[in-house]
């Protein structure tokens, strides 16, 4: 029986290892985008594969039974507009869309859940998580669709800190789509895949 040994990884140049800091993950909603400079933190889709018992006379197997996609968290830099930037502004229009929070005149009272008109209710986002190689080429991509915040955390305030404010989201969606960027024979050499 074959081992695999370190030396193996050290050695084969055809390996490209993913790195956790080479990434971006871009949220698109009604049209509009959420840029992907501002996100700090976020995972990948876990999924969830549901065991269905089998008895039979005095044994027990197990099958695959329903799948379903676990939540994501991705955590945003909270940044105020500045002039020609949108900073987060687009993020807290999208939040709004599903509840709304924001105080407008004489509606400042009535905080509800919102379900807008159009495509997918007018809510429904679609998330776009892309891990690179060294020379900036695409190794896989998630895309995640019928996306929506299932909690946001505006973050914590401290006066002995300097760290950025952040808004943590956690995001359920009800599809994810995984593109390998990779052929079985990848190149580390800034080519790409």
């Amino acid at each position: 029986m074959a081992l695999m040994h370190l030396n193996e990884l050290a050695t084969n140049t055809n390996l490209i290892f993913k790195r956790k800091y080479r990434w971006t993950f871009e949220l698109t909603w009604n049209g509009k985008k959420i840029g992907k400079n501002f996100v700090k933190l976020a995972s990948r889709p876990n999924l969830t594969i549901e065991e269905t018992e089998i008895n039979y006379m005095h044994g027990k197997m197990w099958i695959p039974g329903k799948a379903s996609w676990e939540t994501i968290t991705v955590t945003y830099y909270d940044v105020a507009k500045a002039q020609g930037n949108t900073g987060t502004t687009e993020l807290y229009s999208w939040l709004a869309s599903i509840y709304n929070f924001q105080s407008t005149g004489s509606d400042s009272m009535k905080q509800t859940t919102i379900q807008g008109t159009g495509n997918n209710g007018g809510w429904a986002g679609s998330g776009v998580l892309d891990l690179y190689d060294g020379c900036g080429k695409s190794l896989e991509t998630w895309t995640l669709a019928g996306l929506w915040p299932s909690a946001v955390n505006f973050g914590d305030l401290d006066y002995s800190s300097s760290e950025e404010v952040t808004i943590e989201l956690t995001l359920r969606y009800y599809k994810a789509t995984y593109e390998a960027k990779c052929d079985t024979n990848p190149t580390p050499v800034c080519l790409g895949c």
